[in-house]
C-alpha cells in the first residue's frame, strides 16, 4: 500500500509538472523557457523537478510524446466504438477537434511550428512525431478502404483521401487558434464533413 501511494503520488506531482510546462511552452518559444520558470509555476524546487526529468529537452520531449500518444488512442477508440464507416468517419472529425478544443495550449505549440533544438533528444522525437502521423493516416486509410469497398465512397485513393481529410481539421483548427471566436472548434465538425464527403461543386449529390 504505502509502496502504491508512493507511485501514485509521483505520478499526480508528474502530471502537475507536464500540465503547467505545456502552459509555458505554449506561451513563449522553447528557447526562452527555463526549468526554473516551469518549477516555480508547478510549486517545486528546481532540485525536486529534476527527479521526475532530468533536462528540459527531457521534459519538452515527453510532453510532447505522451499527450500525442493519448490523443491517437482517444480518437482510435472514439472511432472504434462504433461499426458504420460514415459514422466512424464522423467520430474521427470530432474526435480531432474535440481534443484539439480542449487542448488549445498544447495545440499552439505545434501552430507556431517550432521543435527546432537540434539534439538527439529533438530528434528522435521529430522522428517519433512522422513515424506517429504516419501510423495514424494508416489507420485513416483503412477506414476509407472499408468504405470503398462497401461502395460507400468513391474509388479514389485512401491514403491521400485520408490526408486530405485530416488536412481540412488542422486547417479549421489553425484558424480557430489564429482568430479567436466564441463558436466553439466542434462547430466546424459539419462544414469539414460537407467538404469531405460532397465537395464544394453545385448539385453534385
Amino acid at each position: 500500500m504505502r509502496a502504491e501511494r508512493k507511485e501514485r503520488e509521483f505520478n499526480l506531482r508528474r502530471a502537475a509538472i507536464l500540465q503547467e510546462a505545456e502552459k509555458i511552452f505554449s506561451a513563449k518559444s522553447y528557447h526562452d523557457v527555463t526549468v526554473a520558470e516551469i518549477a516555480n509555476a508547478s510549486g517545486f524546487a528546481i532540485g525536486s523537478l529534476y527527479q521526475f526529468f532530468e533536462s528540459k529537452e527531457h521534459l519538452y520531449t515527453t510532453m510532447i510524446s505522451e499527450k500525442l500518444d493519448l490523443m491517437y488512442a482517444g480518437i482510435r477508440a472514439e472511432v472504434n466504438s462504433v461499426k458504420d464507416v460514415l459514422e466512424k468517419i464522423s467520430r474521427l472529425v470530432e474526435a480531432h477537434l474535440m481534443f484539439i478544443e480542449n487542448n488549445t495550449d498544447f495545440c499552439r505549440i505545434f501552430l507556431r511550428g517550432e521543435n527546432d533544438a537540434l539534439s538527439e533528444m529533438m530528434t528522435s522525437l521529430r522522428e517519433k512525431l512522422i513515424d506517429d502521423y504516419f501510423h495514424h493516416i494508416a489507420f485513416v486509410e483503412g477506414i476509407l478502404k472499408t468504405g470503398i469497398k462497401n461502395g460507400l465512397l468513391r474509388s479514389l485513393p485512401a491514403h491521400a483521401v485520408g490526408s486530405a481529410l485530416i488536412h481540412l481539421i488542422r486547417s479549421a483548427a489553425s484558424e480557430w487558434m489564429l482568430r479567436p471566436s466564441a463558436e466553439p472548434l466542434l462547430a466546424k465538425k459539419d462544414f469539414i464533413l460537407d467538404i469531405f464527403f460532397y465537395g464544394v461543386k453545385k448539385n453534385d449529390r
